[in-house]
């Protein structure tokens, strides 16, 4: 959710890249990926369904296999009883897949009497002793889509916030508190990326996307903020959002949606990358596309996610959004399916 991102119901938003550099690229229908040299194992559709975007995937805690949460409607049904953006959650024997049939984990309602749509799952697992915590954190839209002040994409990322949870299955979600990072300029706080980083009173660092940059939060164990700063500010060209944050051996990295237009289409959303030795520092870290769309079935890549695995590769997955009607991109609730592209860890 964010000027671009998917309290998804009408937004608009956007994406397109001209490369000025001689890249290598591997084509799957409607989106490439940019590579230098190496080749992507594969890239499979995970499942489809009404509006899903916004993946978090883990391995399973408690047994084999992987888990993932993540946002939209699912069903047309959903929308259609009057829920709209909902967190459900799967599970697959591999990170590949197949994934179960979706359970329901969180709805609007269970959070706040003012807020409507929740999604961008981001989840952590936390080991105390013998048993395990779960904390969420998520983006919420506090105003009721096509109402007075809430009705463009602008008024509704402006009314967008990110709450937390915790949890003690994963499933069941309580205890719900608002992130409460400044926003003097009132752009709205959306798309979280919480990294577990224990330092003093400090358990996360928080990133979000803000106004078209990349903030950063301290957050507390009992989830309070204790600190906000702007992290990322890309090159001032850019429209980001959507952050996913992760390390990869000894390097940090960041994975965002740029938001592209084009004369004739008001969402396209690419994959854009960059990395950066240390957590904290990524204000003179350069930036380029991993995966953007190329005018065939898709209008955008939206809301990565990565899971590495060890330093050979690392899945990469994101939300599809197709054409709507009549052929153009200019409705994110077209996001139809998550899929899933295995890359050698060397393109991050």
């Amino acid at each position: 959710m964010q000027h671009h991102t998917r309290l998804r119901l009408r937004r608009s938003s956007f994406i397109t890249v001209a490369l000025i550099i001689v890249l290598i690229v591997i084509i799957w229908p409607g989106a490439t990926v940019v590579n230098r040299g190496d080749t992507p194992i594969r890239f499979a559709t995970q499942f489809t369904g009404r509006d899903v975007y916004s993946p978090d995937v883990h391995p399973n805690p408690v047994g084999s296999g992987y888990i993932m949460w993540y946002a939209g409607w699912q069903t047309q049904q959903t929308l259609d009883s009057g829920q709209f953006d909902t967190i459900y959650r799967r599970t697959a024997p591999t990170s590949g897949g197949p994934w179960s049939s979706p359970t329901t984990v969180l709805v609007a309602s269970q959070v706040a009497p003012q807020v409507t749509e929740v999604n961008d799952p981001s989840v952590s697992i936390i080991v105390a002793g013998s048993s395990l915590r779960y904390a969420m954190f998520f983006t919420t839209l506090v105003c009721h889509p096509d109402a007075s002040g809430c009705a463009t994409t602008q008024q509704q990322s402006a009314n967008s916030q990110v709450w937390s949870a915790t949890s003690d299955n994963g499933v069941s979600w309580g205890s719900f508190k608002r992130m409460a990072v400044p926003d003097p300029g009132q752009k709205g706080v959306s798309g979280p990326s919480a990294v577990l980083q224990p330092s003093g009173s400090q358990q996360w660092l928080v990133f979000f996307g803000t106004g078209c940059l990349i903030g950063m939060a301290s957050v507390s164990a009992g989830r309070d903020v204790l600190g906000s700063s702007i992290a990322y500010r890309g090159t001032g060209s850019h429209c980001m959002s959507n952050p996913a944050v992760f390390k990869s051996g000894t390097t940090w990295h960041m994975l965002f949606n740029v938001l592209e237009t084009t004369s004739a289409d008001a969402v396209r959303f690419d994959v854009w990358k960059t990395s950066s030795a240390s957590l904290t520092n990524w204000l003179l870290a350069s930036a380029s596309p991993i995966a953007i769309v190329n005018g065939g079935g898709e209008c955008g890549v939206l809301t990565p996610d990565v899971v590495a695995h060890g330093s050979t590769h690392v899945d990469l997955y994101v939300g599809l959004v197709a054409h709507g009607s009549p052929g153009a991109c200019g409705d994110l609730t077209q996001s139809t399916s998550i899929a899933r592209m295995e890359l050698p860890a060397s393109m991050l």
